[in-house]
């Protein structure tokens, strides 16, 4: 958990539980991006949502443990790496301080009027290497030629 730099807050609301008694599945996806969204207007220090040029390209998801109602939950977020386009991000899900979830995620900073990837701005990863305290260049595969 040290390594994760954000940290946001939720309620389980009563229409997330599903007729089993928990947290319905689709709806852990609602709660990283809510996470997801907080970190980067935190980083980036706006206000607006809609000001983000971005688009979730990428989801993966473990479930490791139930969430019920009334359950405290707790989304740990950082960025693992920038690419030229792309931002990868990793998510834990914590519900009343047990394992609910991991994830990760790959953002793609868009631009909608030619409807094309762009660049990650500078400005962007300068604020984001200052969050996370390291470098975020993205990581070259292994058995790739460098």
């Amino acid at each position: 958990m040290t390594d994760f730099r954000h940290r946001t807050r939720l309620d389980v609301r009563f229409r997330d539980i599903d007729a089993f008694g928990h947290v319905n599945n689709a709806v852990f996806s609602s709660y990283l991006e809510q996470a997801r969204i907080g970190y980067l207007l935190d980083a980036l220090e706006s206000q607006r949502f809609d000001r983000l040029p971005l688009i979730l390209a990428r989801v993966e998801l473990d479930y490791r443990a139930p969430i019920m109602f009334g359950d405290p939950i707790e989304v740990l977020t950082r960025i693992d790496w920038i690419g030229r386009s792309s931002i990868a991000m990793s998510h834990e899900l914590y519900a009343a301080e047990r394992l609910a979830a991991q994830a990760s995620t790959v953002l793609v900073t868009y631009d909608y009027e030619i409807a094309r990837p762009m660049p990650v701005p500078d400005d962007w990863r300068r604020r984001f290497a200052a969050v996370e305290r390291r470098s975020l260049e993205r990581p070259v595969p292994a058995g790739s030629a460098t």
